[in-house]
């Protein structure tokens, strides 16, 4: 575990983490998602902004989660036939 320090939203958070590279990633992409609602709501509180962008990375994981399914099956599909194809 390593200790670092993050930026997000003006506020540095002490971490300590397994990967240095994901977790200041994750923290440049909180700070701009809570910028970026920020600039279309400028009287929103902090929370409110951290909610906000916690809300949009969760469906965005979803969408991902559902997508990654989706390619799964296509793929199981996939050696289904592959698997046929080389018996015949």
């Amino acid at each position: 575990m390593e200790k670092i320090d993050v930026n997000v939203y003006g506020d540095s958070y002490p971490l300590r983490v397994e990967r240095r590279e994901l977790t200041e990633k994750a923290a440049e992409d909180v700070d701009r998602i809570m910028r970026l609602f920020a600039e279309k709501a400028p009287s929103f509180e902090p929370v409110k902004l951290a909610v906000l962008s916690a809300i949009s990375f969760a469906e965005k994981k979803i969408e991902l989660e559902e997508e990654l399914a989706l390619l799964s099956q296509k793929i199981s599909r996939l050696n289904v036939f592959i698997g046929q194809n080389l018996e015949e």
